[in-house]
């Protein structure tokens, strides 16, 4: 599936979609500046205040811009990530899914096929990929427009965290924020919710090495299906976390600096081939398949 050719921009004042005509609109460049003049706003209806666009892509280009992005390069359960997976192109990024061998020597997952008790092969069956913003942020409001893959077996995410553990930080605790994680076993369900990993000892969870906050299972039993386009959003402040669908209201939480040690994180746009939401194998009859983002953007407050 392909996204509408005119890209939702949400321009408040005296602009307005219709002044801008088809051509302007669905080629907003991706320098900032022209961005902020244009004066974009959250997606329409969302109950979020006073901000104002301070980074963003809108993928309107021909290439993965480097100066924004860096990509995932990893080995994790059923898939490795690869910077070839990932291009732009007709005004979407397109991470591409698809089955090949590739060598991954560390990976410690069983791959389909295996059974428990067998050694983990060395090699997975299928490729995957994300970006991983250079940019560093912290409080405002996030958002991203984007379309699952269809077909079992992979795990598609709108995420926030630190690339890597910087000096200085404390007991090397980080926070994780996760306004969008589908297995696409299930085109009709995500999670939301938040981490904080290795907080300081006798502060995490019993038994494990991170506190998770706020978890959500978000169903529907409507005809909305997540393989077409969503606006994802997320607020992130001093005290809370509020997420949204499509500019509604799915969850607060509770979230405060005092108690969970806010750092800086990178905006992740990421696909991996997964066992994730009870899934037993990869559904190859649709691949090559594609998670495709319409456009990212961060808002800071005025």
């Amino acid at each position: 599936m392909t996204k509408t050719s005119l890209k939702p921009l949400y321009l408040s004042g005296a602009l307005s979609l219709a002044s801008c005509g088809l051509i302007s609109c669905s080629s907003i460049s991706n320098d900032i500046d022209n961005a902020s003049d244009l004066n974009v706003q959250p997606f329409n209806g969302t109950q979020v205040s006073d901000y104002k666009l301070a980074w963003s892509d809108e993928f309107s280009g021909n290439n993965v811009d480097e100066d924004r992005w860096h990509y995932r390069l990893d080995c994790k359960h059923w898939s490795k990530q690869q910077k070839e997976n990932t291009s732009v192109g007709n005004g979407v990024l397109s991470i591409h899914l698809k089955k090949e061998t590739v060598a991954c020597p560390d990976n410690k997952w069983l791959q389909p096929g295996q059974n428990e008790g067998d050694t983990p092969a060395g090699v997975v069956q299928y490729t995957a990929g994300g970006l991983i913003s250079n940019k560093e942020m912290r409080y405002g409001y996030y958002e991203a427009r984007l379309k699952t893959p269809s077909g079992a077996g992979w795990h598609s995410s709108f995420w926030m965290m630190r690339d890597g553990i910087k000096a200085g930080d404390p007991a090397y605790s980080q926070i994780e924020l996760d306004p969008f994680e589908n297995d696409s076993i299930d085109n009709q369900h995500y999670q939301i919710d938040a981490h904080q990993w290795r907080p300081k000892p006798g502060t995490e969870d019993p038994g494990k090495t991170q506190n998770k906050v706020g978890t959500k299972q978000v169903r529907f039993t409507d005809d909305t299906r997540l393989d077409e386009f969503h606006v994802y959003g997320m607020e992130f402040t001093e005290t809370t976390l509020r997420y949204f669908f499509d500019g509604k209201l799915m969850k607060e939480t509770a979230f405060s600096a005092e108690q969970y040690k806010h750092n800086d994180v990178s905006i992740w746009l990421t696909g991996l081939g997964t066992f994730l939401g009870n899934t037993k194998a990869v559904d190859d009859t649709q691949l090559p398949e594609q998670m495709q983002v319409d456009y990212v953007r961060f808002y800071k407050k005025q």
